[in-house]
Parts: C-alpha cells; sequence; structure tokens
C-alpha cells in the first residue's frame, strides 16, 4: 500500500504532515508514505532526514484578483497531466492532502483515477484549495471541531504533532538561559515574522534583565538585523535563525509571543504556553480566526495595525500575573492529535486498520 502525502510550502503545512507520516509508519512499518509538494521545498532537511522521499509538483496558484489559475489552459493541462502520471508511477491508494494551492490538481487527479483522497484543514476557518476540493466531495479532517459549519463530510482529528512534542525534558543550560527567570519564546512561524522581530526588539528595553530572558527565532531574513537589536543588552537570551528544536525550546517557555497558525497555536496549547498572538493580517486572513479560538482559551489577541511595544509588554505583565490560570485554559484547547487519529483514519480507508 502507498500513501501519498501533499503539503504546502510552509511549516504549517509540512510539520504536520511529517507528524503523520511517521505515526503511519509506526503503527504500519510495512506501508510507503511519500510527500509531494513545490519544488521550492524540495531541498528542505527534514524530508532527507526523516527518511522519506520527497516529488514537486505543478502548483495552481491565485492571482491578485483572487482568481485560482495557471498562465495557460495548455500548462493546466500538462500539470494535471503530470499529477496523474506520478500517482500511476506510485501506485498510489490514498493521496492525503493538507491545504495549499500545490493540492488541487494532485487531489482531482486522485479523484479522476477513482483513488481514495481526503484532505486535512489545518485551521479554523477553511483555505480556498480545501473548500474547492471538499466541494467535489472530498471529505475533510479537521483540527477545530467548529470547522465543520464550513465544510461538508467532516471528521474532526485535530493536528498531527510530531512525537518530539511529547517530551517535557527542560534543558536550560544547554541554551544558555537559567530557570529562575520568567523566558519569552518569540516565534515568526518557520518563515519568520518581521513585523513581531521588530516589536520584540523595540520592547527590548523594557524587560528587567535580571527577570527576563528571550528564546527568539528570527527567520533567516532577520537573523542579523535581530542580533544587532540585542547587541550591548545585558537580558539573557538565545537566538536562532531557525530550528528543528522548538519542541525543545517550548518545554522553557512561560509565555510565546508569535503569528496565529494552527500548527504554531496547536503546539503551545499542548505544552500551555498562555501567548501574545499578532496574526498574521494578509492570506485570506485565516490567521486571526485561530487567534479569536485562542483567545477564547486564555491567549492575548493584539491585531498587527494597533500592535505597539508598550501593548505587548503590558500583555505580558498581564499573562504573567494569571499564569496558571491561562495555563489551564489554554491547555484545554485540546486540538492536538496526539493518539493518531488522522494516521488511523488514512488506514481505515485504505482497509489497513480497524
Amino acid at each position: 500500500m502507498n500513501i501519498l502525502v501533499v503539503a504546502g510550502s510552509t511549516g504549517g503545512h509540512y510539520f504536520p504532515a511529517v507528524a503523520l507520516a511517521e505515526k503511519i509508519r509506526e503503527l504500519r512499518p510495512d506501508i510507503n508514505v511519500s510527500f509531494a509538494g513545490e519544488k521550492k521545498i524540495k531541498n528542505l532537511e527534514i524530508w532527507k532526514e526523516k527518511g522519506f522521499e520527497f516529488s514537486a509538483v505543478p502548483v495552481l496558484r491565485r492571482n491578485k484578483k483572487g482568481i485560482l489559475i495557471l498562465s495557460t489552459f495548455i500548462i493546466a493541462v500538462f500539470a494535471l497531466l503530470r499529477s496523474l502520471l506520478l500517482l500511476s508511477r506510485k501506485r498510489i491508494n490514498l493521496v492525503l492532502c493538507m491545504g495549499s494551492y500545490t493540492t488541487v490538481l494532485i487531489g482531482i487527479a486522485g479523484l479522476l483515477t477513482g483513488r481514495k483522497v481526503i484532505l486535512h484543514e489545518q485551521n479554523f476557518f477553511p483555505g480556498l484549495a480545501n473548500r474547492i476540493l471538499n466541494r467535489l466531495g472530498i471529505p475533510a479532517a479537521i483540527t477545530f471541531p467548529d470547522t465543520r459549519r464550513f465544510l461538508k463530510k467532516t471528521v474532526f482529528t485535530g493536528l498531527p504533532i510530531r512525537k518530539e512534542f511529547l517530551l517535557s525534558e527542560k534543558e536550560f543550560e544547554k541554551y544558555g538561559l537559567s530557570p529562575k527567570k520568567f523566558t519569552i519564546l518569540v516565534l515568526g512561524g518557520s518563515q519568520g515574522a518581521r513585523f513581531i522581530n521588530q516589536i520584540v526588539c523595540d520592547c527590548i528595553c523594557l524587560f528587567d534583565p535580571e527577570k527576563f530572558q528571550i528564546i527568539h527565532i528570527t527567520g533567516r531574513n532577520d537573523y542579523s538585523s535581530v542580533k544587532s537589536a540585542y547587541a550591548g543588552k545585558r537580558i539573557a537570551r538565545y537566538l536562532k535563525d531557525f530550528t528543528y528544536e522548538i519542541p525543545q525550546l517550548m518545554n522553557l517557555a512561560d509565555i510565546a509571543i508569535a503569528r496565529a497558525g494552527a500548527g504554531t497555536i496547536a503546539e503551545l496549547s499542548l505544552k500551555a504556553i498562555p501567548s501574545i498572538l499578532i496574526p498574521y493580517p494578509f492570506g485570506g486572513g485565516h490567521q486571526r480566526f485561530n487567534a479569536v479560538k485562542a483567545q477564547e482559551k486564555g491567549c492575548i489577541l493584539i491585531e498587527q495595525h494597533r500592535a505597539s511595544p508598550q501593548m505587548v509588554f503590558e500583555g505580558i505583565l498581564k499573562i504573567q500575573s494569571e499564569i496558571e490560570e491561562r495555563r489551564k485554559n489554554f491547555a484545554s484547547l485540546q486540538i492536538c492529535d496526539v493518539n493518531g487519529n488522522l494516521a488511523k483514519l488514512c488506514l481505515k480507508l485504505i482497509g489497513e486498520y480497524g
């Protein structure tokens, strides 16, 4: 049996995809799982590191007017044929689409060839690609239970979480930090977030270095400028452009400042880290929907156009003063798939589980 997982180019898509694949491999080592996605993520170390094969697929994109297009009808036909060929060559039994425009053509190819196809929607409000495929009759596994109001044929599974997030060791010394200080984790997602980087750099002078320390994951584009902003400051910090050690770093955090991708919220809620969420204001605004659900469970939502260093600092102090209550509340969100629900569903669809 062969399962193809199709994922977008951001960590919000491919990290849950990897977590899913590892769980399938754990449950059924005899079933082959491979990945497909945009060519630009082909060289990400994670595929090779985890021992999975990756294939580049054509991408259906969205233009400035919000219309899904390829440059010409001929290219669209060619891209669909490429997708059909990939499914045939790999003898795929099940296609799992993790969202993004990357999945549209290959999902359609799966339908046309009578293969089992399923979607996974990470966000509270579904993306356009998943809405299109769902309207074609493809069922969707969902992260947030209330997402069922936007889609047909849904099943709640939660978001697949890498097994590293289930570990709880706290290695402060490894990262040059102290267990006695209140630790702030700054995340911008797998691509980084310039706005969050800048506003945190503007906050540095407000933190008492005797009481606070910062873990700051900057993204590869902003590392140098953020490093310069910290230069000469007394506050203890661990700076990194990109890392696969987010699970280990979350074990050290008391609070986070982050975007509001579904994966980030799921991981932070699993670790019970109440957060200040500054949703990415573009991309259809789906992060704001995620942030509203997290706000109901103890996080603070700050819109980017309203955010200021003082507002972020005051939010940190507020969460700090109510930390235990907010931890308990945020942990109750329970949108993480820690039991392999999605993996078991995939195996059930191809008759290999339950």
